[in-house]
């Protein structure tokens, strides 16, 4: 099978801005970090969704002073025409969330993928040889809404991986991945999907963690982070580069 060949496959997008300003002509590189493929499945018509590596926000180009005082984390998500940007400050504002058509904020978006052959590891044994061979592992995860209308399928690599080489348990943990919240009422697909982390260790559910706005246990003040972790019946695999 084929999987993306994560270390070498990126997206670009060359940021609108003044005539003059350097910024104008700056190609952002982009390392993808994750992809999530929505299909609806009454039309058959799939989407592919690149989830890009963070960074933290900056003053491109400038003279000195490069990372913004009030600095917030940066990523977000580019398909073939629709974008989301996070902006993950301290604290939670609405800035934290800026989605639509890539077109109508971006000059440009290109995408360079690379993929490699891959072969799916079936057995408790085979995944955690695997894993303590040193070899690069991918995870697949595919969910299926309720009624069956849209399925996703998320691929990712998997930096961690917990393996028992006594008992040959192991254990996905990865992220961030774009997870799709099947129940909201959308106008573009791109505003189902969430900065999420996985977590599975058998082939029939998953684990995930989600990114969203809550209240500070210690102040009550609104913060953005990981919270209300929830399972779902999933098909998961665990693939072997190389």
């Amino acid at each position: 099978m084929r999987v993306l060949d994560y270390g070498r496959s990126f997206v670009t997008f060359v940021s609108q801005g003044d005539l003059d300003s350097p910024r104008l002509h700056n190609n952002a590189r982009l390392q993808v970090e994750s992809t999530t493929t929505l299909t609806d499945t009454r039309s058959g018509v799939s989407t592919r969704y690149l989830f890009f590596a963070s960074c933290k926000s900056e003053d491109t180009f400038a003279e000195s002073n490069l990372f913004y005082r009030n600095n917030y984390d940066f990523n977000g998500i580019f398909s073939d025409e629709e974008y989301v940007i996070f902006r993950t400050y301290s604290a939670h504002t609405a800035r934290f969330r800026e989605d639509g058509l890539w077109a109508d904020t971006f000059n440009d978006v290109t995408q360079a993928l690379v993929e490699v052959e891959g072969h799916k590891l079936g057995s408790g044994e085979e995944i955690v040889r695997a894993s303590m061979a040193g070899k690069p592992l991918v995870g697949r995860v595919e969910i299926v809404s309720e009624g069956g209308a849209l399925s996703a399928e998320i691929e990712f690599p998997i930096k961690t991986m917990n393996a028992n080489d006594t008992h040959c348990r192991w254990q996905v943990d990865t992220g961030p991945i774009a997870f799709p919240d099947f129940s909201a009422d959308v106008d573009l697909q791109v505003k189902r999907l969430s900065p999420a982390f996985v977590a599975y260790n058998a082939p029939d559910f998953a684990d995930f963690v989600v990114q969203r706005a809550l209240a500070s246990p210690a102040t009550g003040a609104a913060v953005t982070h990981y919270a209300a972790p929830f399972s779902l019946r999933a098909k998961t695999s665990v693939i072997a580069v190389g």
